[in-house]
């Protein structure tokens, strides 16, 4: 087989051209997460070794929104000042109705007395990738930290975990490489399948929908002048969320679950059939990108399983409603990357339970509660039911408690200060 596609069936019919040993951390996955964890290795002393399956970055993107505490934890990396010269500053979050126009409208601006960075910074995940990752190469060449990222090197997993050690199945341009190494984090995304050889659950719950994503030139706020930058419109027969991002406007689109569309880039015609009700006319769109995925609920059991910790979307995958799942990447990879170096100094293996415990009570009690809230917002069916929530949320707005609560929250501040 070409040992860089990918692969999935049994590990025991790849065969090593050679086996590895490393004294390093090794990191599977070069996305934000990965990127991330890595990064906050390094500046502690520890070193580090990324493996990334491409050729470049991977520049498809889905995840474009970076939460306050995000922006703290990059800013304690020395990566801030790049994220927001090139992102785009949205402090507030509209919510509407497709029919009726806007229904409530939170700001950010009022936690600024709790962080230096009172708003959301909209800007692709695979730019903020390439950020840190240009930032990890010349710290590396400079010599301020042990960091390499080694692209052309596909994860397929695991072949041994053991008490001391992880041996990571790597398919590179020579073969099959084996790499011995004494710790090991998993941010190989949703099919991860470092997770899947190391027999890790992944508990699932199927949204009974697909998404298509299509990202356009054109100026949304041109044609609605009262949207905000972040946008979720409410509809029982297609709701949609519109962001605006440094260089495009993208749009999200709920398909039935059943629809025959293969995930992937869309057709045509669906995205015509889709843009059409934007507008309720068929003029012309410019049109970028386009992709359709299912979405799952989905956590592991554990996100530490010995030598092995387990982040980002490896570890739990949510609906994008509410921009929560880079964040909570970046986030877990903070979290295990500090206490990695902890232990790597000596300290007690302990640390990393802890991490274990309280990234999965972030992924289930804030990241997938606040998404599916998001979710039956937008969709409830029951026009009553719907009146009365949209009445809360303009409640929830008007009172400065409740929407300084309420913005706490979606910013995933409360997940942060107690959970990290």
């Amino acid at each position: 087989m070409d040992a860089l596609r990918r692969f999935d069936g049994s590990l025991n019919d790849l065969s090593p051209v050679r086996t590895e040993r490393l004294e390093r951390v090794v990191v599977a996955g070069g996305g934000p997460s990965g990127l991330v964890a890595a990064l906050a290795l390094a500046r502690e002393g520890v070193p580090v070794t990324v493996l990334e399956k491409g050729a470049e970055l991977a520049v498809e993107s889905r995840a474009s929104t970076l939460h306050p505490p995000t922006l703290e934890i990059l800013a304690s990396l020395g990566v801030i000042e790049p994220i927001l010269a090139r992102g785009l500053k949205a402090p507030r979050t509209q919510f509407r109705d497709r029919r009726h126009g806007p229904v409530a409208t939170f700001d950010l601006s009022h936690l600024d007395d709790e962080t230096s960075f009172p708003f959301r910074i909209q800007l692709e995940q695979n730019k903020v990738a390439a950020i840190i990752a240009d930032h990890i190469r010349d710290g590396h060449q400079r010599g301020d930290w042990d960091c390499e990222i080694r692209m052309d090197h596909r994860v397929h997993g695991v072949r041994t975990l053991g008490d001391t050690a992880a041996t990571v199945v790597v398919g590179t341009a020579e073969g099959i490489v084996d790499i011995d190494c004494p710790w090991l984090i998993a941010a190989d995304g949703a099919h991860s399948a470092v997770r899947r050889t190391a027999g890790v659950p992944l508990h699932e719950d199927v949204y009974p929908e697909k998404f298509l994503v299509v990202s356009i030139a054109d100026d949304l706020a041109a044609i609605f002048p009262d949207i905000e930058n972040v946008n979720y419109v409410a509809d029982p027969e297609q709701w949609l969320v519109l962001l605006r991002t440094p260089d495009h406007w993208r749009i999200l689109f709920p398909l039935a679950a059943d629809h025959p569309h293969p995930e992937g880039e869309a057709s045509d015609e669906l995205v015509a059939e889709c843009m059409r009700g934007i507008t309720g006319d068929d003029r012309s769109w410019t049109i970028l990108a386009t992709s359709v995925y299912t979405v799952k609920r989905a956590v592991v059991d554990a996100m530490r399983r010995g030598r092995l910790l387990i982040i980002g979307d490896a570890a739990h995958q949510n609906s994008p409603l509410g921009g929560m799942g880079m964040n909570s990447g970046v986030q877990d990879a903070l979290s295990a990357g500090r206490r990695l170096a902890e232990v790597w100094r000596g300290g007690s293996e302990t640390v990393l339970d802890e991490f274990d415990r309280l990234r999965r009570e972030v992924a289930v009690q804030y990241v997938q509660a606040d998404s599916h809230a998001n979710w039956l917002v937008l969709r409830e069916p029951d026009p009553v039911k719907r009146a009365a929530m949209h009445a809360d949320l303009a409640a929830a707005a008007a009172d400065p408690d409740r929407h300084r609560e309420r913005v706490r929250r979606t910013a995933m501040l409360d997940a942060v200060r107690s959970h990290l």
